[in-house]
């Protein structure tokens, strides 16, 4: 008869806030772990800009994704 070892459980580990931006909105809070979310809105504007002329695929799912929920 063999034995399995079982790995410990998960247990979240705080990475610290530095690149945390939190929303809160009645009883729901949204935390970004994003340095996206830390520019001004101009760098924002400006990153987007550079992302989508090199064609960022994840940015071009994303822009999709909401032009789709308005055509319906």
């Amino acid at each position: 008869m063999s034995t399995i070892q079982l790995h410990a459980s998960h247990t979240h580990e705080q990475r610290g806030n530095a690149s945390m931006k939190e929303f809160k909105s009645g009883n729901t809070t949204v935390v970004i772990h994003s340095q996206l979310a830390l520019l001004s809105p101009t760098e924002q504007k400006e990153w987007f800009e550079r992302e989508w002329e090199k064609g960022n695929p994840v940015l071009k799912q994303i822009a999709k994704a909401v032009i789709d929920c308005y055509r319906q």
